[in-house]
């Protein structure tokens, strides 16, 4: 099965790093143009290395998905510039781990950051690209999710199943809608389990305590092993093709097997 992404647009929240970083360069080696923002300028920088040889199909600013006049202005800007977005891939999102794990102790702003951080791109770049996708009967909107949002596990922060879950919630609901899927325009969500990811929490787990690291991946990942960020961007490169023109309002989990979900 051959992808070919030439003349196509993506955007996709916070691709310097992790799962973002390897769908943008999934895509930008399909042929794609690849628009992405970070609030780390040391991220910019070298995913702009990296992409070196894409210079003219790459392009990424300065930005964060909490600031909403920043989203309101970037996405004005990329319609100027651009004049339309084929792919959007909603990426950013965090919270797992934020606040102390007793719900009693944790201030309610914190509950609006997380749902905010994984909603908002959802929010404000739907609303002014989905405009777009139709007026060129065709578009590929993806979240990516996390297996938290269907599942509640040890030490899971609420916050973060809550926000995770709307995730969900807002794709499925834009996938029943006719104004959109009658116009090419499908929205699906990845929801990925343990995916290890440079200078996160599981690696740093890895370099502090080995014995500790191995005996979780044998304990609860029936494949033996964490995922890669490519596992989960060749699924996403998938969905934004036009081989997947018939998948619409899906949740696809990836997580080696560690979910109990039938």
């Amino acid at each position: 099965m051959k992808f070919n992404f030439k003349g196509k647009i993506a955007l996709i929240t916070g691709g310097t790093h992790g799962i973002g970083l390897s769908c943008a360069e999934q895509l930008l080696k399909l042929g794609a143009k690849v628009i992405t923002f970070s609030r780390d300028i040391k991220k910019i920088n070298q995913s702009k290395i990296k992409f070196k040889k894409y210079k003219s199909n790459f392009y990424v600013v300065k930005g964060d998905v909490l600031d909403e006049q920043f989203l309101l202005d970037f996405s004005k800007s990329l319609i100027k510039r651009f004049k339309n977005i084929d792919i959007l891939i909603h990426n950013v999102g965090g919270g797992g781990k934020w606040g102390k794990e007793d719900f009693t102790l944790v201030d309610a702003k914190l509950w609006d950051e997380v749902y905010k951080k994984n909603i908002n791109g959802i929010i404000y770049f739907n609303k002014f690209f989905l405009k777009l996708m139709k007026k060129n009967f065709w578009g590929r909107v993806i979240a990516i999710s996390s297996l938290s949002a269907t599942e509640v596990h040890e030490k899971d922060r609420a916050w973060f199943n809550a926000a995770k879950s709307s995730q969900l919630s807002i794709m499925k609901n834009l996938s029943k809608n006719k104004n959109y899927t009658n116009f090419n325009i499908t929205f699906n969500t990845v929801s990925p389990g343990p995916i290890f990811i440079k200078d996160t929490y599981w690696d740093k787990i890895k370099k502090k305590n080995q014995k500790q690291y191995k005996n979780w991946i044998k304990k609860n990942i029936p494949v033996n092993r964490f995922g890669t960020v490519e596992d989960v961007s060749n699924l996403v490169s998938f969905l934004a093709s036009d081989n997947a023109s018939f998948i619409n309002g899906a949740n696809f989990i990836i997580d080696g097997g560690k979910s109990n979900s039938i």
